[in-house]
């Protein structure tokens, strides 16, 4: 009766001394950041952490321990004994695998696993393409060290422990006991509260706070919140965050108080630009002499100077710029098909009132569905990878923006139909940064000044084209990318981003300071093209005086929201206000996000 149980306890606590293990190399791997904390941080890390560390042993666990449950009739041949190393060995493979994304991936994200990478396994080239051979290459030797290592400590545990034999129906009684105790562990206790981040998070600083949430429990208990929108981040009544949205919804499609095209039809080049948030362009008060070149566009033109990107990667921002949909926390409307055709796409729009279609992008267009999301949006005509020879794509991502740009150039030597609107995806400004230029060591600003000297020739070629008098050239990113390295994945300034209007269409340049964000583009230009804007529901006209004046930004579970007064940003999944300036934001916040999920269920 005893070896059961006691086989039971220890392997339960081999995944608790696994993840207790974890934590140290987890944290050695980020020794850029985590050699800056003393003794006594790396151990607050794995104390707190270990209520999850317990829950995330007992879903392992489970099914060794339904295997010993049915012994208990059965008898435990040497079926069981098989059956259980052959199940821990695929459960070890899982953990690891786990494990290493987890570190590999965190430099570049910023947040613990999740079901993300998952996603964007489907193009399996681009899924790693962020990291250096050298990087791949270090993921799997770390894979067979930590399997080895597991499993030769499994092996010790199991030998040592496991003494079952023939059957034993007087242990069901303990064992039920026993699957009691593991449920309420699994559980993360007996109270209201069930497990989640909030329980392991102990420190101001999120570092800390990521370090001590578990890998394999973060990755499953993200499954469960994929698809649920309408349960997600519910944190007042429905009417009561409903009532709060309406005060942050422009009313009407509210008319612009300055004119500032010569024409209502101007033809449009819009640049969507890789990674380039405010903290790179001097003009923006950034790093000096990254982007000289968008510099000098931005004085020339209309520079939006309080501006935001709503969240944090690539498919989320496309939608955000041209559907006016705001990213959310954990999930993204691009993935999701049968729901990004039910949004409306400023370049839809812009298509039922003349303008003729196209896109500019070197990568893979089938990268998080992005072919059927740009199919929905009207571009019958689209460039992409395999419209480029092997000489002119980069080794990791795809053709250098340069060969793209060149490639819009050929397009517009070309008699074009009018009013036409041009839109262009830059690529190389992305991790792991392969450039062909070399003029700063740190290879991210290396490839920002990279591109920065595309955007400048082409932007010189734009103005010397028969095209220049009648075209509004837009340049905004897809997202911002926190740099230096101590920019957290959360604060407000790394979502902060320029925005820039020129063109020979334009009127004036100027300097914009009403506060905006991507999902205002649509609105804002449409109303200066006087074309109806209400299908946008979430997009307000920055240059209405009586539109509402806020940014708000979405980082894996949390988010951000900018007023003129301050801002307040909280992490929904510690349950954590990590700045507040004003409650009234973060009441605000709360609502827009909360309706944003209730609005992603509907579609």
């Amino acid at each position: 009766m005893k070896a059961r149980l006691l086989y039971f306890v220890a392997y339960y606590f081999f995944w608790v001394l696994a993840f207790l293990v974890q934590k140290p190399v987890f944290m050695l791997y980020q020794w850029s950041t985590s050699q800056n904390y003393g003794l006594a941080d790396w151990l607050k890390v794995a104390w707190h952490g270990l209520p999850m560390d317990f829950s995330a042993a007992g879903y392992l666990s489970a099914p060794v321990f339904l295997l010993v449950l049915i012994s208990c009739f059965t008898g435990a041949g040497k079926w069981l004994d098989k059956a259980v190393r052959v199940l821990t060995a695929v459960l070890i493979t899982i953990a690891v695998v786990c494990f290493v994304a987890d570190m590999f991936l965190y430099p570049f994200w910023g947040y613990r696993l999740d079901v993300t990478p998952l996603f964007y396994m489907e193009t399996p080239k681009n899924a790693v393409a962020s990291g250096t051979a050298a990087q791949s290459l270090a993921c799997i030797a770390f894979f067979v060290i930590e399997w080895l290592a597991y499993f030769i400590v499994f092996r010790l545990f199991h030998n040592k422990f496991y003494r079952i034999e023939g059957r034993s129906l007087p242990t069901l009684a303990p064992m039920l006991l026993l699957l009691g105790v593991l449920f309420v562990v699994i559980r993360g206790g007996v109270t209201v509260s069930v497990m989640n981040a909030g329980h392991v998070y102990f420190s101001k600083d999120m570092f800390l706070n990521h370090s001590a949430v578990n890998p394999i429990w973060n990755f499953f208990s993200s499954f469960a919140k994929d698809r649920d929108f309408a349960s997600q981040y519910r944190f007042m009544d429905g009417a009561d965050a409903h009532k709060l949205m309406e005060k942050m919804i422009e009313p009407s499609c509210l008319p612009a108080d300055m004119v500032l095209l010569e024409t209502r039809r101007p033809n449009i080049v819009l640049f969507i630009l890789e990674s380039f948030g405010s903290n790179i362009c001097e003009i923006a008060g950034g790093a000096k002499g990254l982007t000289p070149n968008l510099d000098r566009i931005a004085r020339e033109g209309l520079f939006f100077s309080n501006f935001y990107a709503n969240s944090y990667r690539t498919d989320r921002g496309l939608v955000a710029i041209l559907s006016a949909y705001p990213g959310q926390p954990v999930t993204s409307l691009m993935k999701y098909p049968e729901k990004s055709q039910n949004v409306p796409t400023l370049p839809g729009a812009l298509k039922q009132n003349g303008y003729d279609l196209s896109f500019f992008y070197g990568g893979d267009e089938n990268f998080t569905n992005m072919r059927s999301y740009l199919l929905h949006a009207g571009f019958e005509k689209r460039v992409c990878d395999k419209d480029f020879s092997s000489e002119e794509l980069s080794t990791k991502w795809g053709a250098y923006d340069h060969v793209v740009m060149q490639r819009l150039v050929d397009d517009l030597a070309q008699p074009q139909k009018e009013p036409f609107c041009k839109v262009l995806l830059s690529l190389n400004s992305h991790e792991p940064f392969d450039v062909p230029f070399k003029k700063f060591a740190d290879p991210y600003p290396n490839s920002v000044a990279y591109t920065d000297s595309c955007i400048g020739a082409f932007y010189d070629f734009l103005k010397q084209s028969p095209y220049w008098n009648n075209t509004l050239f837009i340049l905004l990113p897809d997202h911002a990318k926190p740099y230096p390295a101590t920019m957290t994945n959360q604060e407000v300034a790394r979502y902060q981003a320029p925005m820039i209007w020129t063109g020979g269409a334009l009127k004036r340049p100027g300097v914009v300071t009403q506060i905006g964000s991507q999902i205002d583009l649509a609105r804002t230009l449409l109303a200066q093209l006087q074309i109806d804007g209400s299908d946008f529901v979430f997009s307000k006209n920055i240059f209405s005086e009586k539109s509402p004046k806020f940014a708000f930004y979405a980082y894996n579970d949390g988010f951000g929201f900018v007023a003129p007064g301050g801002a307040s940003v909280y992490d929904c999944g510690g349950n954590v206000l990590l700045r507040e300036d004003d409650p009234q934001y973060t009441a605000c916040g709360k609502a827009f996000l909360q309706c944003l999920m209730d609005d992603l269920a509907k579609r």
